[in-house]
């Protein structure tokens, strides 16, 4: 029994593992993602691109905001933000999840 027990703990363990390890991935594949598609109108601790002061720095979004709150902006900008300039952004689900998890680690 006792060891049963050990393997299910073990086996819990390694599965949170992996489920951490994968957030932190679409963390960093989100970053790059930013920094192809947001980095022109947004900004991180004071580096962004040409038109960041538009829609500006994303600092702190991740203790600011929520997962579906974000997945709702930015399927319909307006839906969150009446007067938001951000247009809508045409990307796959999995970029989607990638830039969410990032915008989330931003705290």
């Amino acid at each position: 029994m006792k060891k049963n027990r050990c393997a299910w703990i073990t086996g819990v363990a390694a599965a949170s593992l992996v489920v951490l390890g994968a957030s932190a991935a679409r963390a960093t594949d989100g970053a790059g993602i930013y920094e192809q598609k947001c980095k022109m109108c947004h900004s991180i601790k004071g580096v962004g691109g040409k038109m960041a002061k538009t829609g500006g720095p994303l600092d702190g979004v991740g203790s600011k905001r929520d997962e579906a709150w974000l997945r709702a902006y930015f399927a319909e900008p307006k839906s969150k933000i009446p007067n938001a300039k951000m247009p809508k952004i045409s990307l796959s689900k999995e970029d989607w999840d990638a830039v969410i998890q990032y915008m989330l680690s931003l705290k």
